[in-house]
């Protein structure tokens, strides 16, 4: 009778001890997991958790539970609706009889189900289709004389091709190219670097008109066209073929159409008397880019820049700044100036330096606003571009005092593109471009007095996100809060260093992301450092692709980087996960060295317990710090 009493309250006691639920941080239920063949799975068990006596099994698979609760696997997925079964099983090891009679003591379950995209194929050959257009523009497009229309689709390998633009041409051959191999973006620069092993994809047509001056069509559909030569050649030797050889494949042949046709998802305009016109900007500070939603042509180009609009794709024109420098600008972004007028033409007649204690400023006196772009070559040679420019410069007059810029010349690469060519006696610092009425200013920031040490440097520290989480770890613990948690800590160990530190935030209230480079300028930062906690894009190992790492953007600032990074391994002994140049928004301001660290990982259940540790948070404070003294004193042995 004891025993059984003792029994019963054992049995009540670890009842009352076991887990309450499963909680699935990521992926969310009905979401679109982008994966090849295998992705990550992260979340916590709420409630007591024996890692004696229990297991936690995802599709069969067992999961290795942190004593926090949370657990984080990479396993394999099939296309289309896949459910990942989550259970904790009330045995830590399956026994015998569990594996022969597929039986489990699971104390707490629950599932997700995530949709896979099926991933690209080859089609069939004895299917003749035309699937969709292949790499179509981002929208209706309208062309100008000259331009190269390029048409692609995805249909039935081993056809004969061909497109035709109702009222412009009607028979354009097309040609299949060879055949594709589909990648993936987030395993190339956050995975092992190879591009994931895929189906290579046949059945890609391509072809391409120049618009002639002589046609002008208004808005029209592409036609394509496609014909199967192997269906024609199956028909003729069914033809001549005893009806018993027929089997299912052939009676798919013969009974296949010979021809298709089919409409592009997007319609293009020829020679539009529309164009050209010209657009001024309105945003304050606008990115030109080389093709929709592609890489920067040029940042931070200020409203009331004009430029010629000469075409047009979906919501983006198309800017002719220079006989051959096209710049694509987002149509929200700009507005159209009266029919009949031109952007500004300016010849550069002379230009004048002047010294100061924190700058050297260049002033070039012009016609209008106009574009510009700013290329650093090397540490100590910076050109400015200016778009619309002609060069009739027969003075430079230098600050004499001045001993920052060696000398200062101009070119003329091509018509109505001049560009002015600085080489200085130290490293860049940092820089801006301003226009004050019709003179643009072009202002090279000095290094700040006795850059050799940290004390009286002003340093921005910006813990990233606020009200938005950032990157979720396995137990549910924000990026946002663990990036606050470091950056005050690194705010304490700075000023105890002797800086002058500057927040962004320095408790959870809401902070824009476009605010956080304003406050940094007009704090006149030396130094920049945005602190953050990284995640990884789906289907990408995170067991093997995990650790510390450092992002720049201009290359006055990678040197900045070169000296965080290894400290920041060394302090979190965590893996080195690379040095990036990465396109991030509070990166991308030019007045000052900036650097965004990525400390550890959110979704790795050890490496987000860490973050929640004031040892950990120290060590990564003080990693920064000694990074940022190592290229003070770097760049002082250097200068």
């Amino acid at each position: 009778m004891c025993l059984a009493v003792l029994a019963l309250l054992c049995g009540a006691a670890y009842a009352d001890s076991r887990p309450t639920g499963v909680t699935i941080v990521y992926p969310h239920n009905g979401q679109t997991v982008h994966s090849i063949d295998s992705t990550f799975i992260f979340g916590y068990v709420s409630g007591a958790y024996d890692h004696e006596h229990m297991r936690v099994e995802i599709n069969d698979v067992i999961v290795p539970v942190h004593r926090d609760g949370g657990f984080l696997a990479f396993l394999p997925v099939d296309p289309g609706s896949f459910t990942f079964l989550v259970q904790v099983v009330g045995d830590a090891r399956p026994k015998h009889h569990e594996l022969l009679l597929g039986r489990k003591n699971i104390v707490v379950e629950t599932s997700v189900v995530v949709n896979i995209p099926q991933p690209v194929r080859s089609l069939p050959e004895d299917t003749l289709c035309i699937v969709r257009d292949y790499d179509p523009p981002s929208g209706d497009i309208a062309c100008r004389a000259g331009d190269l229309v390029a048409v692609s689709f995805w249909g039935t390998p081993r056809c004969e091709a061909w497109f035709e633009i109702p009222g412009a041409v009607d028979s354009v051959p097309m040609v299949e190219a060879p055949p594709r191999q589909q990648s993936y973006w987030g395993e190339s620069v956050f995975g092992a670097g190879a591009v994931p092993d895929s189906l290579l994809v046949r059945g890609i047509y391509s072809g391409y008109y120049r618009v002639p001056a002589s046609v002008s069509v208004d808005t029209t559909a592409i036609i394509y066209h496609i014909v199967s030569p192997v269906s024609q050649a199956v028909k003729a030797r069914a033809a001549s073929t005893p009806f018993g050889w027929v089997n299912n494949r052939l009676l798919r042949f013969l009974t296949m159409p010979d021809s298709l046709s089919g409409r592009s998802s997007y319609r293009v305009t020829l020679n539009s008397p529309e164009f050209p016109f010209t657009v001024r900007l309105t945003d304050s500070v606008q990115t030109v880019r080389h093709g929709p939603r592609k890489g920067y042509f040029s940042i931070l180009q200020p409203e009331g820049v004009e430029a010629l609009v000469v075409a047009q794709e979906g919501g983006w024109y198309i800017a002719q700044l220079a006989p051959s420098q096209y710049a694509w600008i987002d149509t929200a972004l700009a507005e159209r100036v009266a029919r009949g007028i031109l952007p500004p033409k300016s010849y550069v007649k002379s230009l004048r330096t002047y010294g100061g204690d924190r700058n050297v400023r260049i002033e070039l006196p012009l016609s209008g606003k106009h574009a510009y772009r700013v290329i650093e070559d090397d540490t100590r040679t910076i050109r400015l571009q200016l778009f619309g420019v002609t060069s009739d410069t027969d003075w430079i007059r230098y600050d004499f005092s001045d001993s920052l810029i060696d000398i200062a010349t101009w070119s003329q690469p091509e018509p109505e593109l001049w560009e002015l060519r600085l080489r200085l006696t130290r490293d860049l610092w940092g820089y801006d471009v301003f226009y004050a009425g019709n003179t643009l200013n072009f202002v090279l920031n000095k290094a700040p007095q006795r850059v050799h040490t940290i004390w009286g440097k002003t340093i921005v520290v910006d813990p990233g996100h606020s009200s938005d989480p950032g990157a979720i770890g396995a137990t549910g613990y924000t990026e946002a809060e663990a990036n606050l948690g470091i950056a005050l800590v690194l705010r304490d160990e700075l000023l105890r260093r002797g800086a002058n530190v500057v927040m962004t935030r320095d408790d959870a209230s809401h902070v824009p992301l476009a605010d956080r480079p304003v406050i940094a300028v007009a704090e006149s930062a030396d130094l920049f450092v945005s602190v953050h906690n990284n995640a990884l894009p789906d289907g990408v190992n995170p067991f093997t692709n995990n650790g510390t790492s450092s992002y720049y953007y201009h290359p006055h600032s990678i040197e900045l980087a070169r000296s965080v990074q290894p400290h920041l391994v060394k302090a979190t002994r965590l893996p080195d996960h690379g040095l990036f140049h990465g396109n991030l928004a509070v990166n991308r301001p030019t007045q000052y060295p900036a650097i965004l660290v990525e400390c550890a990982f959110m979704m790795i259940p050890e490496q987000e317990a860490l973050l929640k540790t004031d040892c950990f948070r120290k060590r990564i404070a003080r990693g920064i710090a000694d990074g940022i003294e190592q290229f003070l004193e770097d760049y002082a042995d250097g200068n």
